[in-house]
């Protein structure tokens, strides 16, 4: 039984320790693999009942729950699954875990002040949980992001609330310019009203895929008398969101026009 368990020894903790840094480095491996943890997760709990049982008053269940559940995500066979295509990870995910973990990390040190130990093994189960999913998250190979195409005129998209281009409408020509915050993956335009695909060009008349911030692109052909346009794009730092640029206008006799 635990009879020897009854208190925290350093023998008992470096253990423990060693099977999070060995669970943490295979959670670490699987993203560099592909694999997301499924089964796995079970670690988490499991250490942190391994961690209450000498706390606690008659912790052998504890300790055999934790054995338990870490056995099972050790060599469970869906431990680990294959994660899901995607492109590059946005940025958006990796620090929001950060700050998850930031404050895991204050909260168990103001809370261990006058906190039973227990508190401590939940707190502790918590933290290694959001560890992992950082590791997950961060170990994952980043892809390069194919450039959309024509299938993004079709799919569903939406307007952004603020706009991340400029139109500048210049006699017979007419440009866009970047004036977001992050580079923008170029789809394709079209006239308003109009069922036309059009791909945006840079100087010399090249197809330009990605516009960098304050960089602009060309529009053309642009006959006479349009007027009102459509550019799909994706953001660089949210790729999974296709978005419409859209500005109509009615004719005016000044020669140039900005609008967004």
């Amino acid at each position: 039984m635990l009879d020897t368990l009854t208190s925290l020894s350093w023998p008992y903790l470096l253990a423990l320790f060693a099977l999070a840094a060995q669970w943490l480095l295979s959670v670490w491996r699987g993203a560099k693999q592909s694999q997301r943890p499924v089964l796995a997760w079970l670690a988490a709990p499991g250490l942190a009942a391994l961690l209450a049982a000498p706390l606690v008053l008659g912790g052998e269940p504890l300790f055999g729950l934790g054995a338990a559940l870490l056995l099972i995500a050790t060599y469970a066979a869906t431990a680990y699954r294959a994660a899901p295509a995607q492109a590059q990870a946005s940025g958006a995910r990796p620090r929001a875990l950060t700050v998850v973990l930031l404050l895991l990390l204050l909260g168990g040190m103001l809370e261990g002040l006058h906190a039973p130990g227990w508190v401590w093994a939940l707190w502790a189960g918590a933290f290694l949980a959001g560890l992992a999913g950082w590791l997950s998250v961060m170990g994952q190979p980043r892809r390069p992001l194919a450039p959309p195409g024509f299938a993004l005129r079709f799919g569903g998209y939406a307007a952004p609330s603020w706009p991340d281009l400029e139109l500048r409408v210049e006699g017979d020509r007419a440009w866009i310019q970047n004036i977001g915050s992050t580079s923008l993956h170029l789809a394709g335009w079209s006239f308003s009203g109009e069922n036309a695909w059009i791909r945006p060009q840079d100087n010399q008349g090249r197809p330009l895929h990605l516009l960098a911030k304050g960089s602009r692109a060309q529009l053309t052909p642009w006959p006479a008398g349009t007027l009102g346009v459509r550019v799909w794009y994706v953001r660089q730092a949210d790729p999974g969101k296709p978005l419409v640029f859209r500005a109509d206008w009615k004719p005016l006799d000044h020669p140039q026009r900005v609008l967004n």
